[in-house]
């Protein structure tokens, strides 16, 4: 099953194996802390990205009920060893303890500096992912633009589609 999320002419491809590992960390209950990490794939020549891995928290990672810093330096060796296998940083994820999660002004404003800051190998999107207790979504960022869209979600697989 994959787990497809669209906007325009941009595709975003996350398999099962690494949505089920982001599922893992949905808080559902209220003393769950926020967990984030990167995200981990390639973009082929017609530009969908596919995301492979993605790293999980660690050990240095500063974790609250309504905040996540990824502050662990394994985080960008791991990233280090995948380029190697030709995969590189897509982006970041992290969760919310809500159902339906929306970016806070301090998600919007780590994004913005993503964007500036980032090299997502030879893409020009980078994606953020916020997982919710019921949802997961997903946002994508022009490189070339700075402009941060929501992607619009489609289920493939089993005989079931949504758009």
């Amino acid at each position: 099953m994959e787990y497809i999320f669209k906007m325009n002419n941009v595709e975003l491809i996350i398999n099962d194996d690494v949505f089920q590992k982001l599922k893992m960390y949905r808080q559902y209950h209220r003393f769950s802390m926020e967990s984030g990490g990167l995200l981990i794939g390639r973009t082929n020549i017609e530009g969908t990205t596919r995301l492979y891995e993605i790293t999980e928290p660690m050990e240095n990672d500063i974790k609250g009920r309504i905040f996540f810093k990824r502050k662990d330096k394994r985080h960008l060796q791991y990233l280090s060893k995948v380029n190697e296998r030709c995969l590189y940083f897509k982006g970041n994820w992290h969760t919310h303890p809500q159902d339906m999660p929306t970016p806070s002004w301090l998600d919007k404003k780590s994004w913005k500096n993503a964007i500036i800051n980032s090299k997502p190998g030879e893409s020009e999107y980078i994606f953020f992912i916020i997982v919710g207790i019921t949802e997961t979504r997903v946002w994508c960022g022009n490189m070339q633009t700075s402009e941060i869209n929501e992607m619009k979600y489609q289920l493939v697989g089993g005989g079931i589609s949504e758009v």
